[in-house]
């Protein structure tokens, strides 16, 4: 017994690549026990959060389920190999391979997860806001998350080269000083560009609404990165700057839930008081034949020189212009019979 315990000491002594046996082993035991640890977390609780967030109608939580399985996961296992690697006596081009390894392997499941994020986030955001999803809006979006795709690989990467130990302070200060120059030359484009997300993101307005701004009115046939499209109630095109749009006053009627209609008009002074008074009840009577219209009032509000003014307002509870001009009509007509039934002049 005595010898044998002798050999086996002996064998784990043994020196290979300047760490003995024993020290392998209880590395290799290591990183075995935070193996099974993680992977008995990802069987019993991933595999609860799975069923969780299947009986959920949110889409957050199946995104952070699935970057976990693609993105956490894998980084924990490179660190589990990294940490038990590291205490091991290795070549100093050996040691710097491998936290080079870990270092970009980590940094870029880090920057994926945090894609994942930033996607999700758009896209949710996109569908709560826009009612009609077409293709051309995906498209538009598909760009946006390409665009930020760029900016998060960019700084990832200048990080990812400063944990590395390389010196990014000249690139960092280049890239601010072309930056400025650029920004400086194209501040019109860069202008245009900021505001379509602006535009994007606060929707103001959506391909097909009918807006108006600084006198200019026709329904929205595009929306690109630098100016938005209008078709004229002529038929002509009109091309505003994004940036124009976000500073000026927009009407969209597009998102009208009623419209005011003023009615003015004037009555002979030799009309009798009585049949002046039944103006409102006549009024009323004529608005109460539509079921998307609301009395408001109805006033003899001004003695003019030829005659007494009056006044009827009403809400058409429509956005649709045609129907409000149809009741418009239907009302002013009804009105006129009514008028002539009585003797008003």
């Amino acid at each position: 017994m005595h010898d044998a315990a002798e050999t086996i000491i002996r064998i784990l002594d043994y020196r290979c690549f300047g760490n003995s046996l024993a020290e392998y082993a209880a590395t290799l035991a290591s990183m075995l026990a935070a193996f099974l640890v993680v992977k008995l977390c990802e069987r019993f609780f991933l595999r609860r959060l799975r069923a969780w967030t299947a009986a959920t109608s949110a889409t957050w939580d199946d995104m952070l389920v699935a970057g976990l399985e693609t993105n956490i996961l894998p980084a924990l296992y490179t660190l589990i190999l990294y940490l038990g690697l590291r205490d091991l006596n290795m070549r100093p081009s050996l040691r710097s391979g491998l936290h080079m390894g870990a270092t970009i392997a980590v940094t870029v499941l880090g920057i994926r997860m945090a894609l994942a994020i930033i996607k999700h986030a758009i896209q949710s955001h996109w569908r709560s806001q826009a009612k009609d999803q077409s293709d051309a809006d995906e498209k538009k979006v598909n760009g946006i998350i390409t665009m930020a795709k760029i900016v998060v690989w960019i700084l990832g990467g200048i990080l990812l080269l400063d944990n590395l130990g390389i010196k990014v302070s000249a690139f960092v200060a280049g890239l601010g000083i072309t930056g400025i120059a650029v920004a400086l030359a194209a501040q019109t484009i860069l202008g245009d560009l900021f505001a379509y997300f602006v535009i994007f993101f606060d929707q103001p307005f959506e391909v097909g609404h009918s807006i108006k701004v600084d006198g200019f009115s026709g329904e929205v046939e595009h929306v690109g990165l630098k100016t938005t499209r209008l078709r004229g109630l002529d038929g002509e095109q009109v091309v505003i700057s994004n940036k124009h749009l976000t500073d000026s006053r927009l009407q969209n009627f597009k998102r009208m839930t009623r419209r005011r209609a003023t009615l003015i008009f004037e009555l002979d002074a030799s009309n009798s008081p009585e049949s002046l008074a039944a103006l409102s009840e006549l009024a009323r009577s004529q608005l109460t034949r539509h079921a998307d219209a609301t009395f408001e009032r109805a006033h003899v509000h001004d003695l003019t020189s030829t005659g007494l003014r009056c006044e009827i307002v009403f809400f058409a509870e429509t956005a649709n212009y045609v129907r409000y001009m149809d009741m418009r009509q239907d009302v002013v007509l009804g009105l006129h019979r009514e008028f002539q039934k009585i003797g008003l002049r």
